[in-house]
């Protein structure tokens, strides 16, 4: 895509505080978007927000995704300050411990539940309702999945299930509005290197972590560059033939789910 191509647009990518939505907002920002990022992490968040304000219009707004109000309130400063939403990128999400339901801390679940999944449909909810209001109506909204929105053995119950969910809200929303101007689309991720990770200090179920790396080993594919994906995320919003995509849900995962899903 080339540069400036998304002047005027503008983006909010949730999870931009670091990882994957970090390397999004850059891209993002190179392709001439306003970009509003936002995370539960206001240390990162700033350092990112640092990092980035050198590469056009960049808004960094702490927010707990999972708490309606700050919700409503991310959405009121980002109209106020760049006018409407083009592009939702649903990015922000916590791991499981590999936890198989009988195993499984039920608060563990409410939280993945409400990050993975409440989260993004309050948020598409929001950006749904502002984007219907515009003259011409042309937003796009990409949701951020896993293989383990395909297959079983990716992590616990928890996480498996939200991502699952997940490509469901991604085919109803594009059921609904892709008439109106709405695209969605999933993007079923393999394995990155990001700080999702992070949820791992806590300990994990060794016998659903085992489950997952011995699938790992025999698929042999290696992780998804972080930098590749973001690249591939502007252009599915804006980009030659973006505006014919709507309720996919694309593997980029390195052939993951192509060897078993």
């Amino acid at each position: 895509m080339s540069e400036q191509v998304l002047a005027g647009k503008t983006c909010l990518v949730t999870g931009g505080g670091g990882g994957l939505g970090k390397a999004i907002a850059t891209h993002f920002l190179e392709a001439g978007a306003n970009v509003v990022i936002c995370d539960v992490n206001d240390e990162r968040l700033q350092q990112t927000s640092a990092e980035l304000s050198s590469k056009g219009p960049l808004k960094a707004i702490k927010t707990d995704i999972t708490n309606t109000k700050e919700a409503e309130s991310l959405f009121e400063t980002l109209i106020g300050e760049f006018g409407k939403i083009d592009v939702l990128v649903n990015n922000a999400g916590i791991m499981d411990h590999f936890d198989p339901i009988g195993d499984m801390d039920m608060e563990l679940w409410d939280r993945v539940m409400a990050i993975n999944l409440t989260a993004p449909a309050l948020l598409s909810k929001l950006a749904v309702r502002n984007m219907l209001a515009q003259p011409k109506p042309d937003g796009r909204i990409i949701n951020i999945v896993s293989v383990a929105g395909k297959a079983g053995w990716a992590s616990g119950a928890a996480y498996t299930a939200s991502k699952h969910g997940l490509v469901g809200l991604t085919k109803s929303i594009a059921a609904f509005y892709g008439n109106k101007g709405i695209k969605c689309n999933a993007l079923m991720m393999g394995g990155m290197e990001t700080n999702i990770a992070d949820a791992f200090s806590a300990g994990m179920h060794m016998e659903g972590f085992e489950k997952m790396t011995a699938v790992l080993k025999a698929i042999q594919a290696p992780f998804v560059d972080v930098n590749e994906v973001a690249g591939f995320c502007v252009n599915m919003t804006y980009g030659k033939g973006a505006g014919q995509i709507n309720g996919a849900t694309i593997a980029i995962d390195n052939g993951w789910t192509s060897v078993v899903g």
